[in-house]
This record gives structure tokens, C-alpha cells and sequence, in this order.
């Protein structure tokens, strides 16, 4: 094994919506942040996993699997966000999983205000990297969006992303779509009390800087980075900026004024 190399367990937890899959790195440090991350829409916990693997150099990590993705059970229908919120409360309480910091990349944002807000699961703080506001969008907006950011994006997301959508299936991310275009994810942020950290690329198509800015003045202990030189997918495109961001946040509170992609 490499020097330093994140080594991942898996886990299958029981819910009330079916079995969940995750992958987890455990610090040995007691005193080691505990981050749990939540993959956006069309893809699976690898979507996160780069991330996970910088901030696993020195913390406790776990990447969920939603229901319907990666190698967790596919429920009878696709979960809204209060479903998948309350089915990843479940597993934290399995994992006996304290004061944790939830990272939400899109679709992932809104599960995480979601779980943060409603289901005493008592985090620490809130990171949302590629934070949308679709609220009351069509699916076929959300669709052209997904389609023009594509091309920011690093080539290897292709192939994840038509991977991940084949085992999800059309249907099911559709729905998930409509899903996300009902959720109220400011109502959830300013029900969460806990710091806040909006996370968006300069290039970003899905969360543009009125988004950021108008969540950032109405949320209360929020900051907010826009990234030079970044898309969407941050999480996959520049890991090691993404944990740098997150830890300085976690960490010390203080953001530097500039963060630029590598």
C-alpha cells in the first residue's frame, strides 16, 4: 500500500427504506473531524470518493450510497429528499456517527440542508459544494443546465455519469429531478442554526453567483467562496482545493479571498 493511501471498509446498514451502502475510512485520532458526504443526482458515492480520500489523510470519512445508487438496495420508488434524509438519519444513528460535517456536492446539497434541518442528527457544520436553486424549475431546465455543464467538466465525469445512470435508470433520475425542483432547500438552511460554508465554481452553470449571494444574505452564519477557474464538479475536478477549503472552514472559520482551481 502507498504512504498515506485512504484505505476504504465497506458497510450495509438497515433502513427503513432499504439496505445502504457506504464506504468509510475511520481515524485512529479521537479527536478527528468526522465528515460524511452525499453525491449529487446522476452519480454514486465515487462521485465524492476524491474528496474523501484528501480529508481521510487525517479525519474519519464516510461516503453513503443513496438508496437507488451505487451498490445500495433500489427502493420500490425513487426517494424524494425528506425520504433519502430520513433514510441517511437512520445510518448515522447505525454508524453512531456524532457531531458530524455534512458535505453535500448538488443534488447532495439539498439532502444534507434537508438532514441537517429536520432530523436532530445534531452536525457540527454544513458544507454545499454546487449549491442549485431549482425550486419551481421544469425538469427539462434542469436537463439543459446538466447538458451545458458538461462541457466545464473533466472528461472522466462522462463515463461516470452514464455508468451511474444506467444502474439508476431514466425513470428514476427524472423523478429525482422533480423531486429536487420541489424541495425548498433555503427553508432547510435557515432551519439548520449550525455554520454554513456555499462552495461554487466560477464556471458553474447549475449554481450561479445570484444563487450563492442571495442564499449567503439570508442565511445566518454563512460564508461563501466562488472558485476561479472551477465548474460543477469540484469534488471530482480538484480535490485537494475542496478539502482545503473544507478543512480551513471546519477548522479555523476563516476562508482566504481566493480560492483558484489547479
Amino acid at each position: 500500500m502507498v504512504e498515506n493511501e485512504v484505505r476504504f471498509d465497506d458497510v450495509l446498514v438497515d433502513t427503513s427504506f432499504g439496505k445502504m451502502h457506504a464506504l468509510v475510512s475511520r481515524s485512529s485520532n479521537q479527536s478527528a473531524e468526522c465528515y460524511v458526504l452525499l453525491h449529487g443526482l446522476l452519480v454514486s458515492a465515487s462521485y465524492m470518493e476524491p474528496t474523501a480520500r484528501v480529508l481521510g489523510l487525517s479525519n474519519t470519512v464516510f461516503i453513503p450510497n443513496m438508496l437507488g445508487h451505487g451498490k445500495s438496495e433500489t427502493p420500490k420508488h425513487a426517494l424524494n429528499i425528506k425520504e433519502h434524509a430520513a433514510s441517511l438519519s437512520e445510518f448515522l444513528r447505525a454508524q453512531n456517527i456524532l457531531q458530524p460535517v455534512l458535505i453535500g456536492g448538488s443534488y447532495g446539497c439539498n439532502i444534507a440542508a434537508e438532514l441537517a434541518a429536520s432530523h436532530g442528527v445534531n452536525a457540527k457544520a454544513l458544507v454545499l459544494i454546487g449549491p442549485t436553486d431549482v425550486h419551481g424549475r421544469s425538469v427539462q431546465s434542469l436537463l439543459g443546465d446538466l447538458v451545458k455543464d458538461g462541457f466545464f467538466e473533466p472528461p472522466i465525469m462522462v463515463p461516470t455519469v452514464i455508468g451511474d445512470v444506467s444502474r439508476i435508470g431514466i425513470e428514476r433520475c427524472l423523478d429525482q429531478l422533480r423531486y429536487m425542483s420541489e424541495h425548498d432547500m433555503d427553508d432547510a438552511l435557515l432551519r439548520c442554526g449550525i455554520p454554513i460554508l456555499l462552495i461554487k465554481g466560477e464556471h458553474d452553470l447549475l449554481s450561479s453567483e445570484e444563487i450563492v449571494r442571495d442564499k449567503f444574505e439570508i442565511i445566518p452564519d454563512c460564508q461563501a467562496i466562488n472558485v476561479i477557474g472551477s465548474a460543477h464538479c469540484l469534488s471530482v475536478s480538484d480535490p485537494e482545493l475542496c478539502a482545503e477549503m473544507i478543512e480551513d472552514f471546519v477548522n479555523q472559520g476563516d476562508l482566504n479571498d481566493v480560492y483558484r482551481a489547479a
